[in-house]
């Protein structure tokens, strides 16, 4: 099974809780962390390589760039919590070299507990402190419930957020796979797999969705033509702008805007 990378997700970047009705999609990823609490029936989750049965009341969680998914066994209600890496900074920097030693929490007490702090967060979204405190409140039990322990080594950690970095501190320019490894002073086919492994990505496919984050905020903005948005993104031409906006979304740029609007 490929997992796609949450495009939209990303765009979004946003605190929020979902509610959701047999599943959510496909398998995928993000750079979000993502809790998902089941509210009736059970349904199967998937979290990287690991699979479970979930009833009401249990818990999966997938950190950021963790592959996920939730199948519904029965008719099934689920409730999700979408959380930005940057929110949760003290969170994400202490897990950099650790990883949750289980994606799912069973344990009757504390799905209780995170479950009454996710209903508090729904209420309090829109106040930034209450929604925060109640964030980590969350996180803080699932740390406790399953402990983490460690992962990969910290060079490969360390690249990991450079390269990251890198790409997002220079998308504007022309960068690519060559340009990217010539700067770290790596084979461009171990960079090319690297990332591959540290993402379930291709690092060109990432650079374009990165490219594509910064257009749609622009076009939202309602202040430019689709060409400048475009150049301004980094893309080096108007035509591989609406070949890559197709592929991604299925909408060209004017049909994606025209649809969000409505949604709004």
């Amino acid at each position: 099974m490929i997992a796609k990378f949450g495009l939209e997700r990303e765009i979004e970047n946003r605190l929020s809780v979902i509610d959701y009705r047999n599943g959510n999609g496909d398998f995928h990823f993000h750079s979000q962390i993502e809790i998902c609490i089941v509210t009736s029936g059970e349904a199967d989750a998937l979290v990287n390589n690991k699979r479970q049965r979930l009833k009401k009341g249990e818990i999966s969680v997938a950190l950021s760039y963790e592959t996920h998914m939730y199948l519904p066994v029965t008719s099934s209600d689920f409730t999700v919590v979408i959380i930005p890496a940057d929110l949760c900074r003290g969170f994400t920097d202490n897990m950099k070299l650790r990883r949750l030693s289980s994606p799912f929490i069973k344990d009757p007490e504390t799905t209780v507990l995170i479950s009454r702090y996710i209903d508090e967060l729904k209420t309090h979204l829109n106040d930034t402190l209450m929604s925060t405190g109640y964030v980590y409140l969350i996180l803080g039990l699932i740390m406790k419930s399953v402990l983490p322990e460690q992962k990969e080594t910290a060079a490969d950690t360390e690249l990991s957020s450079k390269l990251l970095m890198y790409i997002h501190n220079n998308f504007t320019s022309d960068i690519s796979l060559s340009s990217v490894s010539n700067h770290f002073g790596y084979n461009p086919a171990y960079i090319s797999a690297f990332f591959n492994s540290s993402f379930n990505i291709g690092i060109k496919r990432y650079i374009n969705i990165v490219r594509l984050n910064n257009s749609v905020k622009l076009l939202k903005e309602n202040k430019y033509s689709v060409t400048h948005c475009a150049l301004e993104s980094g893309f080096n031409s108007l035509r591989t702008f609406y070949r890559v906006f197709e592929a991604e979304f299925g909408f060209t740029p004017k049909e994606y805007i025209k649809k969000d609007s409505k949604n709004l």
